[in-house]
C-alpha cells in the first residue's frame, strides 16, 4: 500500500515536471513514423521521452471537451528507463482499470486523474518489449461520466524512436 502511494506521488510530481518542461527547453530528437522523440533538462537532470497520438479514437464523448491523448515512454538520465504512461485527455473514472492492449495482449494500468501507469518498472519493461515487436496498441479507459473511450495507436516507428532516447538518456 505504501509502495503504491509513493509511486502515485512520484507520478504526480513527474506529471507536473513534464507539464513544466513542455513549456521550457524541450528539444525534438527526431521523428520515426508515428513516434516523436524529445529531450529536456531541468535542474541539470536530463529527461528523454517518446510519444505518439492515436490514429483513431472511438467512444461516446464530446470531442470538443477532450484534451489531446498521448502515450509516453520516458527515460531519466542516470535514473528510470522505459517508464510507460498514458495521458488520456480526460479524467479517468475512479476505480476503473485502464487496459493497455498490444496486439491482443492486455495489461491493466492504474489511473490517476487523466494519467495512467503500470504498477512496476518490471511491467514497464515487459510492455516496452511487446511494443517493440507489436503493430498496434489499443488503450481503453472509462471517463468520469462513465463513457468508454478507445484510442488506437500505431507502433510503427516505436523501436527507432526508442533508440533515440536510449542513446540520449541512458
Amino acid at each position: 500500500m505504501i509502495y503504491t502511494f509513493l509511486r502515485i506521488l512520484i507520478y504526480m510530481v513527474a506529471s507536473f515536471f513534464f507539464t513544466f518542461q513542455a513549456l521550457g527547453e524541450t528539444k525534438l530528437l527526431g521523428e520515426e513514423k508515428y513516434w516523436k522523440a524529445y529531450s529536456t533538462k531541468l535542474d541539470k537532470t536530463k529527461t528523454c521521452f517518446i510519444t505518439s497520438e492515436p490514429q483513431k479514437s472511438e467512444g461516446n464523448y464530446n470531442k470538443k471537451n477532450r484534451g489531446k491523448p498521448f502515450v509516453f515512454v520516458t527515460n531519466i538520465k542516470n535514473g528510470t528507463n522505459h517508464e510507460v504512461s498514458v495521458k488520456a485527455g480526460f479524467n479517468f473514472k475512479k476505480n476503473k482499470d485502464v487496459i493497455f492492449n498490444i496486439d491482443g495482449k492486455k495489461t491493466k494500468l492504474f489511473p490517476v486523474d487523466d494519467r495512467a501507469w503500470s504498477e512496476s518498472s518490471k511491467i514497464d519493461r515487459l510492455l516496452v518489449q511487446s511494443m517493440r515487436r507489436g503493430k498496434k496498441l489499443i488503450i481503453t479507459g472509462t471517463s468520469n461520466p462513465g463513457n468508454q473511450i478507445i484510442d488506437t495507436y500505431s507502433l510503427s516507428g516505436f523501436t527507432k524512436a526508442l533508440r533515440l532516447i536510449d542513446k540520449s538518456c541512458s
